[in-house]
This record gives C-alpha cells, structure tokens and sequence, in this order.
C-alpha cells in the first residue's frame, strides 16, 4: 500500500482526530478544497456507539472497513521498518529527529513498494471503530450529516 501522506508532528498516542484536524490534508478538508466538498467536521463522523438499525449497522460496518484501510498501511509501515514498532526497538532521539526519520521510512517504504519488495507478515487486529476522543462534543452537523449517510445506505 503506498503512503501519500505522512503527519509525523505528534506521538502515537495523539488521537486521530487530533491529528487529521492538524494536517494538510485536514486544512485542505475544511477548505473544501477536495473532490467530495465535505467540511472536516463532516468529515470526521464517529459511527453511532450502539446501533439499533440495520442501516446504522452497516454504517459502522462501512466506517470500520473504511478505517481498517488506514491501520493497514500504519502497520505495513511498522512491520517493514521495525525501529517504529515497539517490539522492534524505540527511537531514542530528539523528537524533532524522530519524526525526520519517520519520515525517511515513509518514502523508503513507498520506494520498496514500488520496486515490488514484500512485507513482513502484519498482525491484523479485528475492525474497532475509534470512538473518538474522551472529551469529545457530539457535534450537531456531523450528527445530522452521519444520519444522512446512514439514510443512503
């Protein structure tokens, strides 16, 4: 899978949230300035926490597949190069340093993508839609948009 944005700013333990708001991608988001001409905030629609209908079912089953595609990559990206997982050591540098060689395997790992060199095998865990934030606000235009979603499903 290639990378075509990395956002290497803040830890691994930053919400996703946090840092989609905080990209380039997310700037261009809420500038509409993207094919689908949706705001951030509309964007970035939790999947109802208890579904109860057979459309909000397939919804959260459609958001966690979706979010499955990004949790792919970030463990492809892991598995090749094992400095960024755990298991495989810690980068023990200055942040700023840390995030310059994140950087470094994104695009080496889009180079050996592209020249056909496989992959370690990668844990997939089960899909788990993030239920966002813990101090998250429901907000009420992506609660309406979600319902609009959820309608045309």
């Amino acid at each position: 899978m290639r990378l075509t944005n990395i956002v290497a700013r803040w830890p691994g333990s930053t919400h996703d949230s946090f840092v989609l708001t905080n990209s380039s991608v997310g700037t261009r988001l809420e500038a509409g300035r993207v094919r689908q001409r949706l705001r951030l905030t509309t964007m970035a629609v939790n999947p109802p926490r208890q579904p109860t209908t057979v459309r909000e079912k397939r919804y959260n089953n459609i958001h966690a597949r979706t979010r499955s595609v990004v949790e792919r990559a970030i463990g492809q990206l892991k598995s090749r190069w094992r400095c960024l997982e755990r298991s495989g050591g810690m980068l023990l540098y200055h942040p700023e340093k840390v995030c310059r060689i994140v950087q470094a395997c994104g695009v080496l790992h889009n180079i050996a993508h592209r020249q056909g060199v496989p992959l370690r095998e990668v844990k997939v865990l089960p899909d788990d839609p993030d239920p966002g934030p813990n101090n998250a606000q429901p907000n009420a235009e992506a609660i309406r948009t979600r319902q609009q979603l959820i309608a045309k499903i």
